[in-house]
């Protein structure tokens, strides 16, 4: 839902800049500068949205050809690479966030700190999304489709 509200959110902006450019010779200073902050919450909301569909591009080709035991150890590696990753982003964004603060957007004059909190929040969500999908993967029952075809 927050993704619809976000993308009609940046088109109604996005239109009413193009209305008021082309049609009252008239633009609108904030439309844009907040239509690319709608922009930057929707593709760190919208990265756990496509996790929780499936929709992130996996390649598990040669994984697939694997004894059980060597799936679950990939996917055990995997799992804590990307932990580990979402950990650093989310972790070094609070330095962002508190010179975010300081700093004010051009147009709006809000601190961009509202802006920066789409990277750790967005990337939480994407992280809780991810263990949904990959703890069941792992700790899962012992027979599976690649078991049973062996």
């Amino acid at each position: 839902m927050s993704a619809v509200l976000l993308i009609t959110l940046m088109m109604a902006l996005i239109f009413a800049q193009i209305l008021g450019r082309y049609v009252f010779n008239f633009s609108i200073a904030w439309s844009e500068e907040m239509a690319t902050f709608a922009q930057v919450w929707l593709v760190m909301l919208g990265a756990g949205i496509a996790m929780r569909r499936g929709q992130h591009v996996g390649i598990d080709m040669m994984i697939l050809y694997f004894p059980m035991w060597a799936q679950r150890l990939v996917k055990v590696a995997a799992f804590a690479l990307v932990v580990w990753f979402l950990g650093v982003v989310i972790v070094g964004s609070t330095g962002l966030i508190a010179i975010g603060y300081i700093v004010k957007s051009t147009a709006l004059q809000v601190p961009m700190a509202a802006v920066y909190y789409a990277l750790p929040i967005g990337m939480s969500y994407f992280l809780l999304e991810f263990a949904i999908a990959t703890l069941p993967q792992i700790f899962g029952s012992q027979s599976s489709d690649t078991e049973a075809a062996t």
